[in-house]
C-alpha cells in the first residue's frame, strides 16, 4: 500500500524527513568523533559504535521509505505505525507486534 499524504499529513512527513535528516547528521557526527575502529577495540566502544551504525543505516532506510511513499507502513505486515512511535523514532520500521515476535 503506497500512502498518499496531504495537507497537514505533508507537513507532518516533512518535519518527520527534517528530523531524520537530523538524526543522521548527529549519527554520521558520532560515527566521525569515535576513535578508528582496531585490533584491540575496547568490546564497549566497538558496540557504541554498532549501534550508532545500526541507527544510522535505519534512518537512511526510512528516507528511503518515505520517497517510495511506504513511510509510516509496518514492513512486515503493513500495518500502519502509530505515529507517536513515529515522533519518538522517526526511523522505526516495525509494529510493536511485529517488533515483539521477532525477537
Amino acid at each position: 500500500m503506497t500512502l498518499k499524504p496531504t495537507g497537514a499529513q505533508r507537513e507532518y512527513l516533512d518535519e518527520l524527513r527534517s528530523e531524520l535528516l537530523r538524526a543522521a547528521y548527529q549519527r554520521t557526527q558520532q560515527l566521525t568523533s569515535l576513535s578508528p575502529a582496531g585490533l584491540d577495540e575496547d568490546p564497549v566502544q566497538a558496540a557504541h559504535r554498532a549501534s550508532v551504525r545500526r541507527i544510522l543505516d535505519q534512518v537512511h532506510e526510512a528516507l528511503d521509505r518515505m520517497d517510495a511513499g511506504t513511510y509510516g507502513e509496518c514492513v512486515a505486515c503493513g500495518r500502519l505505525l502509530a505515529l507517536l512511535d513515529l515522533r519518538r523514532r522517526p526511523w522505526v520500521d516495525c509494529c510493536d507486534t511485529c517488533a515483539r515476535s521477532s525477537v
